[in-house]
């Protein structure tokens, strides 16, 4: 029996840096994508060692993959929602979450998550 690829798009493969900024699972450690198609990503989901939660199956988050800076546009990013479908050991000390794409769209990108690192909280949140 042959096994048939059943892809609707050809993925490529690429290491974005990415964000999550869904409000349920919001991270501020960066991921990586391991490669990318009109209808999924693959997502490393590696950087912030073992106190980094897991999605779960079906969970709904949305993601800004980082693309390369075009000096002459600015900084630009795909803002994305997707499905989790799969969850997966990768073998090399990380697991792998598989996203299927509810909608993609190209923004400008504004690094907000690491602004938000460098304000000081005011001393009666502390």
């Amino acid at each position: 029996m042959r096994n048939i690829n059943r892809r609707e798009s050809p993925r490529i493969e690429i290491q974005l840096r990415c964000h999550v900024t869904s409000p349920a699972l919001w991270l501020r450690s960066t991921l990586y994508s391991e490669n990318i198609s009109r209808s999924g990503i693959l997502v490393a989901w590696q950087g912030a060692g073992e106190t980094l939660p897991l999605p779960s199956l079906g969970q709904i988050l949305t993601l800004e993959l980082e693309l390369p800076a075009n000096h002459g546009f600015g900084q630009k990013c795909i803002h994305c929602q997707g499905t989790v479908l799969r969850v997966t050991d990768s073998g090399r000390g990380y697991p792998l979450v598989a996203l299927r794409v509810n909608y993609m769209d190209f923004r400008a990108f504004h690094d907000r998550l690491h602004a938000t690192e460098d304000v000081q909280s005011p001393a009666w949140m502390a």
